[in-house]
């Protein structure tokens, strides 16, 4: 695959996402390799699947010329075009294997919806982190409510999607929704494995059956149509050419 990798050894497999140069944005290419990856590490016989980011982030975010080019599209095309980017990469909900983000640098917009959707998390002490979708004048999407509301309580979750406010890895594991943090990458990789490896040393039945206990009653298709509805609309409105022309230009928005 040109944009991620993935290698078993032993119970645990290390799936990379490999764009580094963009520091991983989450593309449409991409969406569809994970889809693919997710499917075929679902048939193995692994236990736990660690997910991680080549070079120094996790992943900013989607990627900017996939948003760009949704401004252009006719709304139900960009809903439809919207589930699909979606049901990519919470293809990662329905793993079978318990999953492990490890966050060893920068995770934003829907690259940090990307690590709240694993079962755990391991992040570096000073990844910036952020749910920053209201700061480009884009509706939240990949599912960043229900998942920012199940890893940081629904108080801190509306927080942090309604201000998009930037936070720290070390915060992010105060609030309860990182298993630890740690001050390197290295140190973070480490952490992830011993946390897989501990995991993988029990029961495959039993982790199965606790996965789908965890899974049972979770009911993501009506809220992620809301939510590609929503961003369809903000694709059609003036805010997000604002707040990606802020982005770029590293001044903060200006919306009227």
């Amino acid at each position: 695959m040109k944009f991620l990798s993935w290698k078993t050894q032993g119970a645990v497999t290390r799936l990379t996402l490999d764009r580094p140069e963009v520091l991983n944005a989450l593309s449409e290419e991409l969406a569809l390799e994970f889809s693919r990856a997710a499917r075929e590490i679902s048939r193995e016989r692994s236990k736990v699947v660690v997910i991680a980011g080549g070079g120094r982030a996790f992943s900013a975010g989607g990627d900017l010329a996939f948003i760009e080019s949704n401004r252009a599209g006719a709304r139900a095309a960009t809903i439809r075009r919207m589930r699909r980017f979606y049901d990519s990469f919470l293809s990662v909900r329905r793993l079978p294997q318990a999953t492990i983000a490890e966050i060893g640098g920068a995770a934003v917009g829907a690259g940090l919806c990307l690590a709240l959707a694993c079962d755990l998390r391991v992040v570096l002490s000073q990844a910036r982190l952020a749910l920053n979708f209201v700061r480009l004048g884009l509706g939240p999407g990949l599912a960043a409510w229900p998942l920012a509301r199940e890893a940081f309580g629904p108080a801190k979750a509306r927080e942090l999607i309604l201000t998009g406010r930037s936070f720290t890895g070390e915060q992010m594991a105060a609030w309860g929704a990182a298993s630890c943090c740690e001050p390197t990458p290295e140190l973070v990789a480490e952490r992830a494995a011993a946390l897989a490896f501990e995991i993988a040393a029990q029961s495959r039945l039993a982790l199965r059956l606790a996965k789908r206990e965890m899974q049972h009653g979770e009911a993501l298709e009506a809220f992620l149509a809301l939510e590609a509805r929503g961003q369809a609309d903000s694709f059609a409105g003036p805010d997000l050419a604002e707040g990606l022309a802020a982005l770029r230009q590293r001044r903060a928005p200006r919306f009227s």
